[in-house]
């Protein structure tokens, strides 16, 4: 109202009028720059958000987007979360501390809509579909996150950093990523590179195939994945693949460890078997897309490296 009064004004250079000219010349300045001032930015899926501000009451559809969002000091903006516990069940609150409004089978829209988010993150390959199409139908804000290559997980970092108003940080957090990545490549990417089998599930027996991102972050480590890029990132795998690929390394999951070491060991000709080469995915981290699985890796790949010191020493 200031700016239309001023400009009712006659403008005459006066001594009166002179300031009033000023007035009306900074506002001038000042509408555009508030529009400009407007958060704009593009999802994974290609889709524009607009956010006349920060966002301040934040949803996330899945356990590593609240992670990304802890580690740039954004705890005071979640109002929701997806639930992060191991066992299956009904849980009110998550681990982190968070109202569970959504699970890997269902979200609840009406607890959600009551937290009365200004922003949903939504994992690109994780949040179904057509939770995304219901929420954006409902009038909410959704930004869609997804990591295919490694190099998007600090580019995720600056994008929350947009979001939440955190830029700072999140440029320096994108920065500390990137070293990690380049000191894990320089530390065990060299030499002679090992090839190893992931089992996520042993009956049927799935994996993870090249393209997975956690196959791309076990690349730096020296380690190719004996499963080449298909159409799907997690498939349903052959065990006679596995036994004609012979890996050198096999990973197990934690939770099925015994009972994978007894099915695996019913071939005392491969490689990973007769080396006693296994690798238990006990740290969490490793299947979450999301910054944490890089530190995550530094121990599996010192592990890695020490087999191939020994390998070499006694190979002389």
């Amino acid at each position: 109202m200031g700016c239309i009064a001023g400009l009712a004004y006659p403008v005459a250079l006066t001594s009166v009028a002179i300031p009033r000219l000023f007035a009306v010349l900074l506002c001038l300045l000042l509408v555009p720059w508030a529009s400009a001032a407007d958060i704009r930015i593009k999802d994974a899926d290609g889709s524009a958000l607009v956010l006349q501000q920060p966002a301040r009451r934040i949803v996330t559809l899945a356990p590593h987007l609240t992670d990304m969002l802890l580690e740039l000091g954004a705890r005071a903006r979640i109002v929701g979360v997806s639930d992060d516990h191991d066992s299956r069940g009904s849980h009110a609150t998550s681990l982190s501390g968070f109202p569970v409004v959504s699970d890997a089978a269902a979200v609840n829209h009406e607890k959600l809509m009551a937290l009365k988010p200004d922003l949903v993150l939504a994992w690109g390959s994780g949040t179904p579909r057509v939770w995304i199409e219901q929420l954006r139908r409902q009038g909410l804000p959704v930004f869609v996150l997804e990591a295919r290559q490694l190099q998007d997980l600090p580019r995720q970092l600056e994008q929350l950093g947009q979001l939440t108003g955190q830029d700072e940080r999140a440029n320096s957090k994108a920065r500390e990523l990137r070293q990690q990545i380049e000191s894990l490549q320089a530390r065990y990417g060299g030499g002679e590179r090992l090839r190893y089998f992931l089992q996520i599930w042993r009956q049927p027996l799935y994996t993870l195939d090249a393209s997975h991102l956690l196959s791309q972050v076990l690349a730096h480590c020296g380690l190719d994945n004996i499963v080449p890029t298909g159409p799907v990132a997690a498939p349903l795998i052959n065990p006679e693949f596995v036994l004609r690929q012979n890996p050198d390394v096999i990973f197990l999951p934690a939770e099925d460890e015994a009972a994978s070491r007894t099915y695996w060991q019913r071939f005392p000709g491969l490689a990973a078997v007769r080396k006693k080469q296994w690798l238990v995915m006990e740290d969490k981290r490793l299947t979450r897309p999301g910054i944490d699985m890089i530190s995550a890796v530094f121990p599996v790949c010192a592990q890695i490296h020490e087999w191939k010191r020994n390998a070499d020493t006694k190979s002389r």
